[in-house]
């Protein structure tokens, strides 16, 4: 069965229109330093080989009419080296990392006053890409000098551990589309 279409033809959409987004490229989600027991990848870590995340939830919430909240939890999973040459490979899990952010409306593209944000915003969009992360050994975390030594030392390896990701926020709303066109009576 072929569509058949009055002419000229009236076609009716529903789209999602982007009112306003935010861009924070390269946004420093993590900034740690972490002692890992030796007694969790048995021994001491010489390499970190990868870090990968694990994304936990991304969420908006409206704060006011004034500025919009992004909340982030994730884990993070790092494939380290334990022991000298050759090593061995160990998967180590951190779990329980949080990052949130306020970014307020004149900062959007194009900026929205309260009212605007108010009769022009129905929902929100995050999106996350570009992940980076930078890890570097520090040392033992027994050692006095070791950023991660505390009064009851734990033998392990001290790592920072940084995490960036461009996050885009998108600030949009439904509108129903009418289009007309008319139809070639060769293609009817």
């Amino acid at each position: 069965m072929g569509l058949i279409c009055e002419y000229p033809c009236r076609l009716d959409l529903f789209a999602e229109v982007v009112k306003a987004k935010n861009i924070q490229r390269q946004e420093k989600v993590l900034d740690e330093i972490i002692c890992i027991p030796a007694e969790d990848v048995g021994g001491r870590i010489t390499q970190i080989d990868d870090i990968k995340v694990q994304l936990i939830s991304a969420e908006e919430t409206f704060v006011g009419n004034h500025r919009v909240k992004v909340s982030l939890a994730f884990n993070l999973i790092l494939i380290v080296v334990v022991g000298e040459e050759p090593g061995v490979f160990e998967i180590v899990t951190l779990e329980g990392f949080n990052f949130s952010k306020s970014i307020p409306l004149d900062e959007f593209n194009p900026p929205l006053s309260p009212q605007e944000f108010k009769e022009e915003v129905e929902r929100s969009q995050i999106i996350l890409k570009n992940w980076s992360f930078e890890g570097e050994i520090l040392g033992n975390c027994e050692d006095p000098n070791s950023p991660c030594f505390t009064v009851t030392p734990v033998p392990g390896t001290c790592i920072s551990l940084k995490v960036f990701v461009d996050i885009i926020d998108k600030l949009t709303k439904f509108h129903d589309i009418v289009a007309f066109a008319e139809l070639d009576p060769d293609d009817c």
